[in-house]
């Protein structure tokens, strides 16, 4: 079996059959699909949002307090989150082809405000999938059912799935993400009813609360101003809740007709459940007293579990569950919004084209690759630990949600459509928003690894640039000229390299004659008996082709044949020389290894050489 079969037959076999491109329509994404596709980052994020608010809160406040501060907080996230999303609708609306935040800012704002939204959305895109599924597998590690020891392995084994799973097309890893997603939601809405039932009858268990030691202490107005530390670091952490609504706007062309409608009524069905079930986690996390574990050995949706359900029910181990698996499929809203996002900033000569042609399944196969193989490189080094990534979050969000509404209020200004001042306040409002909480992040979050993703966006803002000046000075070499060019005729001369004599050789030789006049043989003398046996059978067997021999004394192949294309280029004033290598196949992947390259390595040394023609002919082996 060749290389050529065996990979094509593993391709079937992992990602099934090709899929024609006049299916395209019919991949595209119902409202109850999509919602599965494009929700589970954001719904993935109550998991963890209010863990981080917890966590945030308990290092500089006795318990009680925290719990208590942690309710504002999260209804101030909550108000944020709807004026995103009422936001974003307007950008569904203006944008229904798609891009989003992208496409707003290359419209409205300019060409380095749309680099940055892209910047920062494309790092966005790995942070999610590296968060998301270390979070599934701090929840795993949580039940102990597997030593969190094993988190590193284990996420790396679950992001190969998702990769696969994607890589299957867009309708295939909606049903396979369909499922996990809605009985997330139906758990989560189980734990939420039965939480809050129990505490207004007053069936709580009693919860043992550990008392920091280190509350802020001194005068009123110091106290005032570290509590308003404290409250925005909170909230800088629990904004993490918002990472993922954006990805709708940039996938709308994944959504069935009228595209611009089912997106709007999804984004709004998703801002409904995610803001319901994370004001409802914080909510019981305070009635029942949860406090975050800062060893990170279990999580609050875990103790929640434990609390609601009772210690090893099956609600519990349910719960869990679909914890872990929503978490971990979170990362196909990444795996959705990347590879698009990528074929947008291709299409725009920002990243290499590959990124914009559709493989086999009709997605972006190229663009899941490199998302899969960039979140792998994160997962292992900060060794799939979740606390660690979060600060890295949520700045690149925030700043394309106030790129995105900041280009909305300038379409607004500019069109003055029917209803533009009504449109005008919710951008403006949206982006005065989502433009104070960027600050907020970036001045909380700088010391943990904020100031590297505005490193990491400056330098992709140079990769765009350096991208796109070389496809516009190729572009400009490849223009034709104004007037017609008629090609002026050329001496050819044609080099057939000859290491010995065998039925591979002849049809190199006899392909020669057919295509100019001037032949000749090369062979590189590295033995001289086995040059001999050559000179010996060249008149039976040269074809009339005359043979030269190049002396090598320090056995090299490359150099004395490079230096000979030289001097038979400079017997012609126009002289085209093509190097003919004859090479053969092997009828298996393996037997290949066993067989000097020379052929390769020619043929990447001579691509180099100008004006030079390569050319293989191949001779197929039966065995």
């Amino acid at each position: 079996m060749s290389i050529g079969n065996l990979y094509t037959r593993l391709k079937r076999l992992f990602l099934g059959s090709p899929i024609a491109s006049n299916r395209d329509r019919h991949e595209r994404l119902s409202i109850p699909l999509a919602l599965a596709v494009f929700a589970s980052d954001a719904l993935s994020s109550t998991a963890y949002a209010t863990e981080e608010i917890l966590i945030a809160l308990t290092a500089s406040l006795y318990a009680v307090q925290a719990n208590l501060l942690s309710l504002p907080v999260a209804l101030a996230i909550a108000a944020l989150m709807g004026i995103v999303v009422i936001s974003y609708q307007q950008v569904i609306n203006a944008y229904p082809q798609g891009g989003g935040t992208y496409e707003v800012s290359k419209d409205r704002l300019g060409i380095l405000a749309s680099q940055i939204a892209g910047g920062a959305l494309l790092i966005d895109y790995v942070l999610t999938v590296a968060v998301s599924v270390s979070a599934g597998v701090a929840n795993l590690t949580s039940t102990g059912w597997i030593d969190h020891h094993y988190r590193l392995h284990l996420a790396i084994i679950f992001l190969i799935l998702i990769i696969l799973i994607n890589l299957r097309g867009v309708r295939e890893s909606g049903k396979a993400f369909a499922v996990p997603a809605y009985a997330f939601i139906a758990t989560m809405a189980l734990l939420l009813v039965t939480g809050f039932y129990r505490a207004f009858t007053g069936d709580i268990p009693d919860q043992e609360i550990a008392i920091s030691s280190t509350a802020p202490a001194g005068s009123d107005n110091v106290m005032s101003l570290a509590l308003l530390f404290v409250l925005l670091n909170a909230f800088s952490h629990g904004c993490a809740a918002l990472t993922g609504i954006e990805a709708i706007s940039d996938g709308v062309k994944a959504f069935k007709e009228p595209v611009a409608k089912n997106a709007n009524k999804t984004l709004l069905i998703m801002g409904l459940v995610l803001g319901s079930i994370f004001l409802g986690m914080t909510g019981l996390a305070y009635l029942f007293h949860i406090q975050p574990d800062h060893l990170g050995q279990e999580t609050v949706v875990s103790q929640l579990g434990r609390a609601v359900f009772g210690d090893g029910s099956l609600l519990y181990y349910w719960l869990q569950s679909f914890t872990i698996i929503i978490l971990i499929l979170a990362a196909n809203t990444s795996f959705s919004g990347f590879p698009r996002l990528a074929a947008i900033l291709a299409e725009d000569g920002f990243l290499p084209r590959q990124l914009k042609n559709l493989g086999d399944k009709l997605v972006f196969s190229n663009g899941i690759l490199i998302l899969g193989v960039l979140s792998l490189f994160l997962i292992i080094i900060y060794q799939a630990d979740t606390h660690a990534l979060i600060p890295l979050y949520a700045v690149g969000v925030f700043l394309s949600f106030s790129l995105a509404q900041a280009g909305m209020v300038m379409d607004h200004l500019s069109k003055r459509e029917p209803g533009w001042k009504r449109r005008l306040l919710i951008n403006g409002v949206g982006a005065l928003a989502t433009g104070v909480v960027t600050i907020i992040l970036a001045i909380e979050k700088w010391t943990e690894g904020a100031w590297m993703v505005i490193v990491l966006i400056a330098l992709l803002i140079l990769l765009f640039r350096s991208i796109r000046q070389h496809y516009q000075a190729v572009a400009k070499q490849l223009v034709l000229p104004e007037t017609g060019y008629c090609p002026v005729s050329v001496e050819h001369t044609v080099l057939v390299l000859v290491s010995s004599l065998n039925k591979g050789t002849i049809p190199a030789l006899e392909y020669a004659k057919t295509i100019s006049s001037h032949v000749e043989a090369v062979h590189i003398e590295l033995n001289p008996q086995a040059t001999q046996r050559l000179r010996n059978a060249w008149d039976e067997w040269g074809c009339g082709i005359p043979l030269t021999i190049l002396k090598s004394p320090y056995r090299s192949i490359s150099e004395p044949l490079v230096d000979y294309i030289d001097e038979v280029e400079g017997r012609y004033e126009h002289n085209l020389v093509t190097i003919i290598l004859p090479e053969f196949v092997t009828k298996k992947w393996w037997h290949n290894l066993l067989h000097n390259q020379t052929a390769l390595l020619l043929k990447t040394l001579l691509r180099l050489k100008k004006g030079k023609v390569v050319t293989t002919v191949r001779y197929y082996l039966e065995e």
